[in-house]
């Protein structure tokens, strides 16, 4: 539901012409975690915004914080004025990051990056790597199968026939207000990163998942991402394809808190 999301305190900071600005929402939980609990932060994909977790929020704030940004020049974050490559990207959320690491009584962080969003938090945990406690990639990009505009378009198309009507439409009003400049320039960032290739040095534990009938991220692709870890599994969501965060927010989210549960022992609720 969209009511569970709602706007949180700015950043630490403040932007810079190195470092855009990232707008940060949280969801609404039913009462205080305990201390210790896991904080979950979702990375949109590429033309959308934090309203595309607004279930999946749901589906977790009853086992630990939500946080949810939206991109530098999507959802509210102001546009950055140029392209941004997705180390940038993930460079504009890591002061809320270190903000949490540094809380009082905070408790593991666990990064959950769909399409785009899963180069985002892979580049977010190499980067803090003693801060994030697990990664789960949801439909990652980009397929070094098709590692091309036409190939991903090819795939997105074919997608799109699969998405529930819901879905779709919430897809088609954040890229109406994201605008085709953001989503050009996101475009060629997303296919110039090669997600492959920084998987070896990841630390945390891996969850890739995927809608099982999902054209842009194929099983074969998971696997091999799983493959390039050393902690690493993958999973499916079935009767499900690439906004599965959206359709089939439920199953993503025990998904996501049984992942949780192992790599965070002890700090998961048993709600």
């Amino acid at each position: 539901m969209e009511d569970t999301i709602a706007e949180s305190s700015p950043r630490r900071g403040g932007p810079s012409a190195d470092r855009p600005s990232a707008h940060w929402w949280s969801a609404r939980g039913p009462e205080r975690h305990p201390p210790g609990a896991p904080v979950f932060v979702l990375v949109h994909g590429l033309g959308l915004s934090h309203r595309s977790f607004s279930r999946l929020a749901a589906a977790l704030v009853a086992h630990g914080p939500v946080l949810a940004p939206d991109l530098p020049g999507f959802g509210r974050s102001p546009g950055p004025g140029r392209r941004l490559a997705i180390p940038q990207l993930a460079e504009a959320l890591l002061p809320r990051l270190d903000a949490l690491a540094s809380a009082p009584l905070a408790g593991p962080v666990v990064l959950v990056g769909h399409s785009l969003g899963a180069q985002v938090v892979v580049e977010m945990a190499l980067r803090r790597p003693d801060v994030v406690a697990g990664v789960v990639l949801v439909g990652p990009v980009v397929d070094r199968v098709a590692p091309s505009v036409v190939g991903q378009g090819r795939r997105l198309a074919l997608d799109m026939l699969g998405e529930p009507p819901l879905t779709s439409a919430m897809v088609t009003r954040d890229y109406l207000r994201g605008g085709l400049l953001s989503y050009a320039a996101g475009t060629r960032s997303m296919l110039r990163h090669r997600i492959d290739e920084r998987l070896p040095g990841l630390a945390a534990p891996l969850l890739v998942l995927r809608g099982r009938h999902d054209p842009v991220a194929p099983a074969r692709w998971a696997d091999e991402l799983v493959a390039l870890v050393v902690d690493g599994e993958a999973r499916d969501v079935p009767a499900a394809v690439h906004d599965v965060v959206h359709s089939r927010a439920a199953e993503v989210g025990r998904e996501v808190v049984d992942f949780a549960r192992r790599c965070c022992p002890g700090a998961v609720s048993q709600v």
